[in-house]
């Protein structure tokens, strides 16, 4: 199952193996069998986003993660007039996928299945939600991601094996500490686009490194009053995300600004009855 956290931090950090190598057809007129929305109970605790074969479960999420997701936004900044409840209710979502659909999934690829999964999403925002929006671009303050004076730490990921699993992605091991598994430096700028360091700012790969790699990575996180209150405890003391990044990666975050994509909210709804 892959879990995508509320911050859609530990983004596809996949437990199923996934043939990168694959190019996959868009599914036609591919939706969600069934479809369950209901307001997050007070008091829930934790928060998800996740994704098993045939179904999607949102667990005490806002809204605007949920857009962000099936947009392929990396920050809140990309999403442009959006009313205040999108990012302040929150909601539980239980969809299933048909079998035939579910089966055609599996065959994708890693990004064709997602290209698929955010198209179904979307479908679901228009049905539920009454979304419509219109795409646009935006000049903002970004991050660049870039190979620090010295040169990336980081080790190339070594070919798999036959018949090797292998987990893809940015692995959180608790506040603080982060495994990357066979990770594109893509992957990478994505999940620090929603980490509070970021502090709203799009990260951007412009580190000119292909392939995928391998490390581990310790830092301090910088508290964030959105965190959901039953968050692991603290983490042990240790440097900040942008000098970590640099020390133990080699990697390092340069303020820019750019111009990135963004989706304006045209209408949105509070959800329909199941």
């Amino acid at each position: 199952m892959t879990r995508v956290p509320s911050l859609l931090v530990s983004m596809l950090a996949l437990a199923a193996p996934l043939c990168i190598g694959q190019t996959s057809q868009p599914i036609a007129d591919a939706k969600f069998e069934v479809v369950v929305i209901k307001p997050t109970p007070p008091g829930s605790t934790g928060n998800s986003l996740l994704f098993g074969q045939g179904k999607m479960t949102v667990h005490n999420m806002p809204l605007k993660d949920v857009i962000k997701f099936a947009y392929d936004l990396k920050s809140d900044s990309q999403l442009l007039n959006a009313p205040v409840w999108v990012n302040t209710d929150r909601y539980e979502i239980d969809a299933k996928e048909d079998e035939a659909l579910s089966a055609e999934l599996m065959k994708m690829g890693f990004e064709g299945r997602f290209t698929a999964v955010r198209e179904i999403v979307r479908q679901m925002l228009v049905e539920r939600f009454h979304l419509e929006t219109t795409p646009q671009s935006a000049e903002v303050p970004i991050y660049a991601l870039v190979v620090a004076k010295g040169g990336a730490k980081v080790t190339p990921t070594p070919p798999p094996t036959p018949g090797e699993q292998r987990n893809h992605g940015w692995q959180g091991r608790g506040p603080g500490n982060a495994e990357g598994s066979a990770i594109t430096m893509d992957l990478v700028a994505r999940v620090i686009s929603n980490m509070p360091e970021a502090d709203g700012r799009v990260v951007i790969n412009k580190t000119n490194m292909s392939g995928e790699y391998d490390w581990k990575l310790h830092w301090t996180p910088q508290s964030n009053a959105a965190t959901d209150a039953s968050s692991a405890p603290a983490a042990e003391a240790g440097p900040t995300l942008f000098t970590a990044l640099q020390e133990q990666l080699g990697l390092k975050l340069e303020s820019q600004k750019d111009t990135v994509p963004a989706v304006a909210i045209n209408h949105i709804e509070r959800p329909t009855e199941n």
